[in-house]
């Protein structure tokens, strides 16, 4: 009998023990090295006058008719919180075995906004965690190209702001600020910070950017190997910001080397590196109802400090994006607290049902013969362990499955609601509160302008103008087949009668394997827009509108 082999098992032995296991892993790796993740090459054609001219007519038209009295201003739309593969989880989303695409660098968002979605002005917004000294100066380069090629100034096709995000997370409320877009009037290297500021803290580079082992880095590629290419570039990508030193604690920004990556981890260390830059810039707030990273009992009432806000620079919040909408309130709360401080798992109202409660649910379906009293404290125990366990949950009841959860954390009666909404961080919840703190001095408030954007992973700035291509338009992404789903997720629990607990800070799990992602995905939608008016199309006329807070949300047509 013969036995057919790949071209790979006839060029490479059949390995028979591990030290021939490791040699075909070596080849593997020099059969392959990855490249680096480059800008991208912006397009260098104009949009035709005629086109410029017909939406700024209709623009001004419009406003016109909002504003018949006095000189109109312009209505223009833009999208600030602007993803390419200069992020991780973007990067991430490429890889063949999620479907992925390929790489969309900076040049692709900005020849989208001009071609595509024919925004007036964007921002990139890539997560500081995962941009190397290369790839801010390689964006850089690729937004002042998107400007270049935009015409005359006073008037052109769109108006490109360079920024970054702050990504973070804290696994408890009392250390969780969320996330902040980070964005620059201008884009000249003396007029923006020489290095972006991450809310990477040395705890965590060790699992956030040291490449895997290397059995793991060979063992995508060598079951993909039509598709290595893209699994390679993604551990080149790793290793580049492995080799970013972390900069030294404390240490005024303008001293730093240029070189190292620096990082703040809360609101009020980024308001000081950015004062000690002295740029004008705006922080912006997003996804604060986003309940897969933020703990149950955050609000934002510790936000509203002297030291936390710096209404300076931090002065619009955005309110929707492709993740939904995070701008409504609601008085139920995903965990409450009794007189000692402990979580209690709150009872299902006629609008929310709480994850916890339905952790406790799922467990007394499984009950069968157990007797009621050793039920009841199976149920007890599997609404304690649901809370402890934070965005990790739900992998404290085996076996469970989405179907098993029902719609449990999402608020029934809200627009488009984030997924696992958690109303005391939304928009309308820090615009009631006040801080009293200091009785010489008026209450210290919020005082943000509402605005939407797209949160767009693919380079795709402004998805919200056309309802079509989820796969393409949205953050939903999922294994491109059974097999695949499989190897990326951990192997499913059997369903027993009892809960176990989760621990976030002692797991082997990968970040995207803790999340519930399938539940997530089918919450994603197409993301919003930010409007202006705006006295002009040029780059500081729409700066000084936003600073103005003269602005607002869309999440539909313009």
């Amino acid at each position: 009998m013969v036995i057919k082999r790949t071209w790979w098992e006839r060029f490479v032995p059949r390995p028979r023990t591990q030290w021939g296991i490791t040699a075909t892993l070596l080849l593997a790796l020099a059969a392959c090295r990855g490249q680096h993740e480059g800008p991208g090459t912006v397009t260098q054609k104009r949009l035709p006058q005629a086109v410029i001219s017909a939406r700024a007519d209709a623009q001004a038209g419009v406003a016109k008719a909002l504003a018949p009295e006095g000189a109109p201003k312009q209505i223009l739309f833009g999208d600030l919180h602007v993803h390419t593969t200069f992020s991780a989880d973007a990067f991430m989303r490429t890889l063949p075995m999620l479907q992925g695409e390929g790489a969309h660098p900076p040049a692709d968002a900005c020849d989208f906004a001009r071609f595509c979605s024919g925004l007036d002005f964007w921002s990139i917004n890539d997560h500081a965690e995962a941009v190397t000294p290369q790839h801010w100066s390689e964006t850089k380069e690729a937004i002042r190209q998107c400007n270049a090629v935009a015409g005359d100034p006073s008037n052109p096709d769109v108006v490109a702001f360079l920024g970054w995000e702050w990504t973070q997370v804290g696994t408890t409320p009392k250390d969780h600020y969320g996330h902040k877009n980070v964005i620059f009037r201008d884009t000249g290297d003396d007029q923006v910070p020489v290095r972006p500021v991450s809310a990477l803290s040395p705890q965590l580079v060790g699992a956030l950017r040291n490449p895997a082992p290397l059995w793991q880095r060979l063992k995508f590629p060598i079951l993909d190997w039509p598709n290595r290419q893209r699994y390679f570039d993604m551990g080149k990508f790793q290793e580049e910001n492995r080799d970013v030193p972390m900069c030294p604690a404390g240490v005024d920004v303008h001293k730093l080397p240029a070189d190292c990556h620096e990082s703040a981890q809360t609101p009020q260390e980024l308001f000081e590196k950015l004062s000690q830059w002295g740029f004008d810039t705006m922080v912006i707030p997003h996804g604060t109802t986003w309940g897969f990273y933020t703990p149950g009992g955050s609000t934002m009432d510790k936000q509203l400090t002297a030291t936390q806000n710096d209404p300076s620079k931090q002065f619009l919040i955005e309110v929707y994006s492709g993740h939904g909408n995070s701008e409504e309130y609601r008085d139920w709360r995903p965990v409450t607290y009794d007189a000692n401080g402990e979580e209690v798992c709150p009872a299902p109202s006629k609008n929310y049902l709480p994850c916890c409660w339905q952790a406790g649910e799922i467990i007394r379906k499984r009950c069968g013969d157990l007797p009621k009293e050793e039920c009841e404290n199976r149920v007890t125990e599997a609404r304690k362990n649901f809370m402890a366990g934070g965005i990790g949950g739900h992998l404290t009841v085996p076996g469970a499955t989405v179907d098993d959860w029902k719609d449990c954390g999402q608020c029934r009666d809200c627009f488009n609601p984030s997924f696992n909404f958690r109303p005391a961080t939304s928009a309308q919840y820090a615009l009631a509160i006040s801080n009293f703190d200091d009785p010489t001095k008026p209450p210290r408030r919020f005082h943000f302008g509402f605005i939407a954007s797209s949160d767009n992973h693919s380079a795709r700035p402004g998805t919200g103008y056309k309802e079509y291509a989820r796969r393409m338009m949205t953050e939903t992404v999922g294994a491109r087949d059974e097999n695949w789903r499989s190897r990326l997720l951990p192997e499913p629990e059997k369903p027993t009668a009892q809960s176990h607990p989760f621990d976030m800070n002692n797991t082997h799990l990968q970040v995207f394997q803790i999340a519930e992602t399938e539940r997530q995905a089918s919450y994603f939608m197409t993301g919003g827009l930010v409007a202006v008016h705006s006295s002009g199309r040029d780059r500081n006329s729409i700066w000084s509108s936003l600073k103005k807070r003269e602005v607002y949300g869309t999440s539909g047509d313009r």
